[in-house]
């Protein structure tokens, strides 16, 4: 028995790649996860919707009630059109699965979160990616509507996007959407990370698109991700296939998961995320003080858990010396080519790690 061919062009992520050669006591500055603690308000209304129900199957596209809760937060959406799944991943996944054929064009910004082609190769798409430029931050709209132009169905991206925390301004959004419903292009955006804003909030600009999946979920904001909580608000047309899509993929997320959501979704739930944000808070002033002679070679946006570093050499030759010495990183290039040379750095780790990884990086990098 071989591997089937659809799984030929995905390779293990650099980011899993580099964690093999780490010691097992390493620290952890590259999955994309917060690891502060469940917030207690989350952890004691879990035990409470134990002690009081059964877990059980539920509807393959979400308990009714969770549904209506999600539809609640985005005034334009309906809860039919909201697809409850085992994190935004999955949801990645099932609105791809549902609308691209293989050979279809799928637009992918570089860099970007390394799922997105990964999931888009093994539906047999084919990937065009549309670069940043060198600050990863800036865009040449000249060559990405060009790129679109050329028979694109899709296009997904991460916003605030993973890894460069960077947010469309109000006309930069315009402009893209006026794009794709020009191209007749179907946008797909991870808005995962959209309560992790430290500046101002995060503007809905996306709703304007004629045809648009839009996904989130509660892994970030509330520190969450092992509860397996995402969602797609999927176009009216698109929905029962989705529904149908996901039915075969993993049938119905967790009832306990499914139960906190709607908890967590709640007012009373939403403290959740002012106290992960505050703790992360923390954690970005301690990254800014300890860069702040380096401002030439960091990335620190104002929005995500992550923190951008140039270095001088192969990114992934760095990181896998970085992770023998303890302290694990991605390199850049996992996300694309443009951001090759650089380190993503994942900071929403408790400062008496965090710390003297920091401290590990900047004298290996730095000062040694």
């Amino acid at each position: 028995m071989i591997e089937a061919k659809r799984l030929h062009s995905v390779e293990l992520s650099l980011i899993r790649q580099i964690l093999q050669c780490a010691p097992s006591d390493a620290i952890n500055l590259a999955l994309g996860e917060l690891q502060f603690p469940l917030p207690n308000l989350l952890r004691q209304k879990s035990l409470e919707i134990l002690q009081k129900g059964t877990p059980r199957y539920t509807p393959n596209a979400g308990m009714p009630e969770l549904r209506e809760t999600i539809a609640y937060h985005y005034p334009w959406a309906k809860p039919e059109n909201v697809c409850v799944c085992n994190g935004v991943e999955e949801a990645i996944f099932v609105s791809l699965l549902s609308s691209l054929n293989p050979g279809d064009k799928i637009a992918i910004p570089d860099p970007e979160y390394t799922a997105y082609s990964a999931i888009a190769n093994i539906l047999g798409a084919k990937v065009i990616r549309l670069p940043y430029e060198s600050d990863l931050l800036s865009i040449n709209w000249e060559s990405w509507e060009k790129i679109l132009a050329q028979n694109v169905k899709m296009l997904i991206f991460s916003h605030p996007s993973n890894p460069c925390g960077h947010i469309f301004t109000k006309e930069e959004a315009e402009r893209l959407i006026t794009i794709c419903n020009l191209n007749k292009i179907t946008m797909v955006v991870d808005e995962v990370y959209s309560r992790l804003v430290f500046k101002n909030y995060m503007p809905e600009y996306f709703r304007e698109a004629e045809s648009i999946f839009l996904l989130d979920g509660l892994s970030k904001s509330h520190c969450m991700s092992g509860w397996r909580i995402g969602w797609v608000i999927s176009p009216p047309e698109l929905s029962a296939s989705v529904i149908k899509a996901r039915q075969y993929v993993s049938t119905c997320s967790n009832w306990l998961s499914q139960k906190l959501a709607v908890f967590a979704l709640s007012a009373e739930g939403m403290k959740a995320v002012d106290e992960v944000l505050a703790q992360l808070n923390e954690c970005r002033f301690l990254v800014l003080d300890k860069f702040q002679n380096f401002a030439d070679k960091v990335l620190i946006p104002d929005a995500t858990c992550y923190m951008m570093l140039k270095v001088e050499g192969d990114d992934l030759v760095i990181a896998q010396e970085l992770a023998n010495k303890g302290v694990v990183t991605v390199p850049g290039q996992a996300f694309g080519e443009v951001s090759k040379g650089w380190l993503r750095i994942n900071y929403a780790v408790p400062k008496d790690k965090l710390e003297p990884a920091l401290d590990t990086i900047i004298n290996e990098l730095y000062l040694h």
